[in-house]
């Protein structure tokens, strides 16, 4: 079947089934009133749906969304408070641990999270 051929006939389907609905008949009735095989105007009916079914679909679907080959990557330059001399060296250590070659400085204000992760290294050899 072409496709004007189609379009007619749901289009005539279609004023069949909106007259049935205006009527507030029972449609098996309407259609026996009208001369119409119910499994005819049933058939229609299911035809007209799946066909405004794929119709929403293929409108709804989004369009596709473009990457291009190599991602950019943006920089931002951020400025650090000047420290002074003094104060980095100010650091003093309440805590040393000396292993071997390795030795450990930590200050009181180090979070109960970081000294769990030292102890877990610690006890881990």
């Amino acid at each position: 079947m072409d496709k004007i051929t189609h379009k007619v006939r749901c289009e005539q389907w279609a004023n069949i089934i909106k007259e049935c609905l205006a009527s507030g008949m029972n449609k098996t009735a309407w259609c026996r009133e009208h001369g119409i095989s119910d499994k005819s105007f049933f058939y229609w009916q299911r035809r007209l749906r799946e066909e405004a079914y794929i119709s929403t679909v293929e409108s709804s679907s989004l369009p596709a969304v473009s990457v291009p080959a190599e991602p950019s990557v943006d920089f931002v330059e951020l400025r650090l408070p000047e420290q002074s001399a003094v104060s980095s060296s100010a650091f003093r250590p309440d805590v040393i641990i000396r292993k071997d070659s390795f030795s450990l400085e930590i200050s009181n204000t180090a979070s109960a999270e970081l000294l769990s992760r030292i102890g877990g290294l610690l006890h881990a050899e």
